[in-house]
């Protein structure tokens, strides 16, 4: 797992209300990838990493419940991904409001 197949991951990603995937929106700021020593079979020589994904994006709208779902849909998305334990996400409030 590298960043580039977390960003390719987030690409499934898509605005609840504009329908265009968070890539391509430039809503993620930052998506970085972590080692994680306490997931399961950590210590056990030839398993395969695991890692905690940490996602910080631009809320795309100001409506919570948007904000809530897209955030959900990050987390199922990210943690169907054998390399991923734990998935963060962080929504910032949007840069400009429109009304």
């Amino acid at each position: 797992m590298t960043d580039a197949d977390l960003l390719n991951a987030l690409r499934d990603c898509y605005d609840p209300v504009l329908r265009r995937n968070i890539v391509d929106l430039k809503l993620v700021r930052s998506a970085t990838l972590n080692p994680d020593p306490d997931a399961p079979g950590a210590a056990i020589p030839g398993l395969p990493p695991r890692y905690i994904a940490t996602i910080v994006l631009t809320a795309p709208v100001t409506d919570e419940t948007a904000n809530t779902q897209l955030a959900a849909q990050i987390e199922n998305r990210l943690l169907g991904l054998e390399a991923i334990s734990q998935a963060h996400v962080t929504l910032l409030p949007p840069l400009f409001s429109i009304l």
